[in-house]
């Protein structure tokens, strides 16, 4: 009920209750007057938030408003085939979202200083005009590789999306590519290292052959909570093996655990390394490895001891491959995972990582580092998730190598039960969606460097900067950046590093001359635009969308059918790229004939015929009208995946070089060698074995520890996914925005419950209130990411000497600062300091 209806009702039924007063037109003064009822119409929409699954929603409207939006009610809800794919909140608003007052409503020109949030309304024909002639200049100017698409996830549509964008850039002759993200840069390179992909850890139906489960920083509860997400498979599989261990680690006590857990270990945060090295320790040194796991090391990895890789060694330089033969400098035996732990060989000097040395770091104590390595040691089948708040550190790389170095450690990965380390693979249904045609641009830089692209691109190389597609590792890019398109995406200035930073770069339009934005909303960093374009929301889009990356393992089809026209002047991405497309002199290669209905017809046929998707439930029928009518289709794999399964029992090799599972990575050794590091930067270096890294603002930082003493840590919280819902006021009922503290530390530091505090780094600072609570550990700060950018409009300064962010956002604390492999994005990784306001 919404909540206008439900006050309305409540004085409704009070006035009923009251023997005067409240009188009606009719003759009985007591009686309440009966409302006619309302006809609504109820269409399928679907909620396209970057949390991993695009929930269904059914939305209800009434002479062109809606009236109210339902999660999915459909089917008998029995787990498996049938259940439904219920909305968690954010899902739940959307009919708030839409009608949030800060919709943009109009196409709009910058008029003030970039930042400001200063605009004029201009027509689509203005707007639409001086994009197309911008681009062009640009192109002629600079050259297309001065042209990005910005790394954005706030919509993930799946016909109306940002390819509408590609295709118009491409179309001029094609922009700079970019690579990774800012969920899973540092994860995807680590898994692709070691022999596998991010995603391809058992699923979670594997579980009930389970007898130990171990999440180090996994929180599906939080992260996944869609009805068909990784969340509800999660609660499943525990629920469905009572005999199952539970034990999670985490700086935390997240809502994945609250009782559902056997054990907790807090830890500090960015040394999940440290952790994993003291456990290894303790199954090598005790003989166990040699006994229970060494012949499955030796047959399917490489680089545990010096004999696997003297071999290796000996192998390639016997093949007479060139790409082999190129691996060969870097293949050192003296290198091995074995002498590294247990310090010795080369290792001597480093010492060994004994449970002992690693409690000094991680926090979780001698005792405990050897119980755990004791469980996994007696498990018959132990589960082991790294979660990806493990990579988005400094040392986000090697700290998630070292943790999935465990799985393999216990010899059983490729058994019922056993996974790889890695998240849990998923199950999905397919769809087609438009080409964004070829974009002649080869060269591509990772998604997090844009800043330094921007003042530096002309010089930006794959040897200092990780450029792909040059010639060698010594071309640089050549550009610099000179025209962004922010398509759907607030990580301009909200999710990136240091807020305060990029907004310095960008206000200066001499250096980036043309910023556009398409989005719903005036987000933080949509006021840094000089054209806003605002887009149509889900509920005024017709569109074909599947469950996305994270559902888990339901898959399923939303056909959506718009349950409004399109507010105001806002239109679809397809519509004003077509009438960008136009004014370019492009209008018939971008439209190849077809309207959006055109469009979704088609795609819809292929969809339909996709063999993946012959086991949707109801069949997917003939038209696309009336896959509208039903909206939902649904199918859920009921076999358990079992990670590695095709390599360790079908033989066929992995995705590295040397075709096995690399616990010394030839392509992390070579680029360790031939990149360019600083040295003045603690931590910047790629090893091939996977080794706690000590960084900048890591809790062994000696250079920031006294004057910032807390790790503060980000995390994903119910009310948001990433900034996206932020300005939907009754999630922030729902969700306090705080940072967390320990009892502890709040007594030491004189802060009680509710008190607004200032919480600083070197970079900014912010102003919220504080959470005293034991669900994070001693010694660490965190604070729900996502919250939007908002410096005090009075120039009020802060301790760090800027002017104080009383939005929250955590990246007006967090360092720009690319990782060394994936040249990602290190945003858990901060010192800061926390006093009264």
């Amino acid at each position: 009920m919404e909540r206008r209806s439900f006050l309305k009702a409540s004085a409704a039924l009070s006035c009923a209750a009251t023997i005067t007063g409240c009188k009606t037109s009719s003759d009985e003064p007591n009686k309440v007057p009966e409302v006619p009822p309302v006809e609504e119409t109820h269409t399928w929409s679907a909620c396209l938030v970057n949390c991993g699954s695009n929930c269904p929603v059914k939305v209800f409207s009434s002479d062109g408003v809606i009236t109210r939006v339902e999660a999915d009610n459909e089917t008998t809800d029995e787990y498996g085939d049938n259940h439904q794919i219920r909305a968690c909140a954010r899902g739940r608003s959307l009919r708030q979202r839409t009608y949030a007052p800060d919709r943009l409503k109009t196409p709009m020109r910058r008029v003030g200083k970039r930042g400001e949030g200063k605009f004029v309304p201009i027509s689509w024909d203005e707007a639409a005009s001086t994009i197309a002639s911008e681009l062009q200049r640009i192109a002629n100017e600079y050259g297309n590789k001065s042209i990005l698409k910005l790394y954005g996830t706030g919509a993930y549509y799946g016909f109306s999306s940002s390819n509408c964008f590609n295709r118009v850039l491409n179309l001029n002759g094609g922009f700079l590519n970019i690579y990774g993200n800012y969920s899973w840069a540092q994860q995807n390179e680590a898994a692709a290292a070691t022999g596998f992909g991010s995603t391809s850890g058992s699923n979670l139906l594997a579980l009930q052959d389970s007898d130990l489960f171990i999440g180090l920083g996994y929180n599906p509860s939080e992260m996944r909570q869609s009805g068909s997400g990784e969340g509800y498979d999660y609660l499943q599989a525990i629920k469905n093996n009572p005999e199952l261990e539970v034990i999670m680690i985490d700086p935390r006590y997240t809502d994945s655990m609250t009782g559902k857990e056997d054990t907790w270990y807090p830890i500090r945060p960015g040394t999940d390394a440290a952790l994993a090295e003291g456990i290894a320790y303790e199954m090598i040194s005790s003989g166990w490895v040699d006994t229970h796991s060494k012949s499955f090391l030796d047959k399917y990895c490489v680089g545990y001891d010096r004999q696997s890789l003297a071999n290796l060694k000996a192998e390639f330089e016997q093949s007479g491959d060139e790409q082999k033969l190129a691996y060969v400098p870097y293949i050192n035996p003296d290198e091995n995972y074995q002498d590294y732990i247990l310090g010795q060989g080369k290792f001597v000097n480093e010492g060994a990582r004994t449970p002992e040395w690693a409690a000094k770091i991680c926090g979780v104590s001698e005792s405990n580092i050897k119980n755990l390595a004791s469980k996994i040691m007696n498990a018959r089948a132990p589960f082991i998730i790294t979660g990806a708040g493990v990579n988005r550190h400094a040392n986000g790389e090697q700290a998630m190598r070292s943790c999935y170095m465990l799985s393999f450690l216990t010899g059983k990965v490729g058994q019922p039960g056993v996974s790889n380390g890695a998240l849990p693979s998923q199950g999905s249904l397919s769809n087609s969606g438009m080409s964004g045609l070829s974009n002649p641009v080869k060269e591509s830089i990772s998604f997090f460097t844009f800043p330094d692209a921007i003042e530096r691109g002309h010089e930006m190389t794959a040897r200092k900067d990780g450029i792909r597609g040059t010639e060698d590792l010594d071309t640089p890019l050549g550009a610099d950046l000179k025209a962004i398109f922010a398509i759907n995406s607030n990580a301009l200035v909200n999710q990136h590093s240091d807020s305060n930073g990029i907004s310095k770069i960008l206000e200066d339009d001499t250096k980036c001359e043309l910023i556009v934005s398409c989005d719903c909303w005036m987000t933080p960093s949509a006021k840094f635009a000089d054209i806003l374009l605002p887009d149509t929301s889900w509920l005024e889009s017709n569109d074909l969308v599947n469950d996305s990356y994270a559902s888990g393992i339901m898959g399923y089809l939303v056909a959506m059918k718009a349950a409004i026209d399109p507010l105001w002047e806002c239109k679809s991405m397809y519509d004003m790229c077509a009438l960008i497309a136009d004014k370019m002199g492009k209008g018939g290669e971008y439209t190849e004939g077809k309207d959006e209905a055109g469009w979704l017809a088609e795609l819809y046929e292929k969809t339909r015929t996709n063999a993946n998707n012959a086991n949707a439930q109801p069949p997917l029928p003939a038209t696309y009208e009336e896959a509208q009518e039903q909206g939902v289709f649904r199918a859920f794999n009921g076999t358990p995946v079992v990670a590695l399964d095709s390599y360790i029992n079908g033989g066929n090799p992995v995705n590295t070089p040397s075709g096995k599972i690399e616990l010394f990575s030839l392509k992390m050794a070579q680029k360790g060698a031939e990149w360019e590091f600083d040295d003045t930067i603690k931590g910047d270096y790629i090893s091939g074995l996977p080794m706690y890294q000590a960084t900048w603002e890591g809790y062994d930082d000696e250079d920031t520890s006294e004057d910032y003493p807390y790790q503060l840590v980000g995390y994903h919280t119910k009310g948001r996914t990433h900034s996206s819902y932020h300005n939907v006021p009754w999630l922030r009922e729902a969700v306090e925005d705080a940072v967390w503290m320990n009892p502890m530390d709040a007594g030491k530091e004189g802060l009680t419950q509710g008190t607004k505090v200032q919480v600083w780094s070197k970079r900014g600072t912010i102003e919220l209130p504080v959470r005293v609570t034991p669900r994070v550990a001693p010694g660490v700060l965190a604070l729900g990411q996502g919250a939007w950018y908002q410096p005090d409009p009075t120039g009020r300064m802060g301790p760090s000497g800027h002017v104080v962010d009383i939005g929250g956002c955590i990246n007006t604390l967090t360092r720009y600062q690319p990782s060394p492999f994936a040249k990602g994005n290190p945003q858990h990784t901060n010192r800061v300091q926390i006093a009264k306001a």
